[in-house]
């Protein structure tokens, strides 16, 4: 069963993949907005089909395989690939990278893969942990940056001209609905236990860890990529166990 998932899970990040790289290739889509496309929806698909797996302890290092062969795919373009090549891997590093250079998929994009990858086989379906990380450094970051740069001109952060108001918001509300969804969908499904803190103290808590890294988010200092879920982990630690 836990095979066949993962066969599943892998034809489908490859169609999704697919469906964005390619019509950013074709230039009919820019590659910042394919990067963020797949920034963002990555993590919710690959977390809505958990529950097609099995219970056992397994079921999480064949899941793991999704976001590392992914992570295979990404360091062989990066470190010897150039748009040049014309293969899947260039194709896909090149279209989410943020200049075309395929060398940039060691950068961010791998980071992300990474983070799925750690939060997969740490935490899987025993804690939220790697739920709410994922959701925040996916939806969070990625609808930031979406509605940031189409919304946000007029209100920029004093601190930080980069980040905007509504890109802030977009975040917040992104990550909250995100994290709420997945572990809603998760636990209804029978793939996680329900939480002991009842609905209202889960709203209140995946809120405040919300707000909390959309500030995190802001700091000009690392790749968000990797301060803002390990924010998120930390937090839901705390938090949420």
């Amino acid at each position: 069963r836990d095979l066949l998932s993962t066969v599943l899970c892998i034809a489908g990040a490859s169609a999704f993949v697919k469906g964005v790289t390619y019509p950013a290739s074709m230039g009919y889509i820019e590659s910042r907005d394919a990067r963020k496309i797949i920034h963002t929806v990555s993590v919710p698909l690959f977390l809505f089909l958990w529950p097609v797996y099995s219970h056992a302890y397994g079921a999480r290092v064949f899941a793991s395989i999704v976001p590392l062969l992914q992570a295979v795919r990404l360091f062989l373009a990066g470190s010897s690939g150039t748009e040049s090549d014309g293969g899947l891997e260039t194709e896909l590093a090149g279209a989410i990278s943020r200049s075309g250079d395929a060398k940039e998929a060691l950068g961010g994009p791998f980071i992300y893969v990474l983070v799925m990858l750690i939060s997969t086989l740490f935490f899987w379906t025993d804690s939220p942990i790697g739920v709410v990380s994922m959701a925040t450094m996916a939806l969070g970051d990625g609808l930031a940056d979406l509605i940031g740069r189409r919304f946000g001109s007029g209100n920029k952060w004093s601190f930080n001209r980069s980040k905007s108001m509504a890109g802030s918001a977009a975040f917040v509300a992104g990550s909250f609905v995100g994290s709420l969804g997945l572990i809603t969908w998760l636990t209804n499904m029978g793939a996680m236990d329900p939480l002991a803190l009842g609905t209202m103290g889960l709203v209140g808590r995946l809120f405040a860890i919300a707000v909390i890294c959309a500030g995190v988010e802001l700091i000009p200092l690392g790749d968000d990529n990797w301060t803002v879920p390990l924010s998120a982990a930390l937090l839901s630690a705390i938090l949420l166990n």
